[in-house]
């Protein structure tokens, strides 16, 4: 009986995964009730691998894919939430919603 438990559960977790990786920030961004606002960042020269580090920001993900292909340095895609907690039903249910601050330029 066992068994079966952690079959039910494994197909479970494929099924998941198999969604999220055809899933698109478009739908995500739309179930949260807001519009993601993504900035891109160039890689900084040097960096310590494991922690982001940002040099330029460009103002979408062409200028940022054109700069990485030139410099062979990655870029970022950056999105910016804040959690929410709805405790109007029985049970409290937690997610997230997309911060709109404008992107500063630099």
């Amino acid at each position: 009986m066992a068994a079966g438990a952690t079959e039910a559960v494994g197909q479970g977790k494929d099924s998941e995964a198999g969604r999220s990786s055809r899933g698109t920030r478009k739908v995500r961004a739309g179930q949260t009730g807001g519009a993601e606002i993504q900035r891109f960042f160039l890689a900084k020269p040097g960096g310590s691998h494991g922690v982001p580090e940002f040099s330029k920001e460009f103002p979408g993900e062409a200028e940022a894919m054109v700069e990485s292909l030139k410099t062979g340095l990655s870029y970022f895609v950056v999105s910016e939430w804040r959690g929410i907690a709805d405790f109007s039903g029985k049970k409290p249910q937690l997610g997230r919603e997309a911060v709109r601050n404008a992107p500063k330029a630099g």
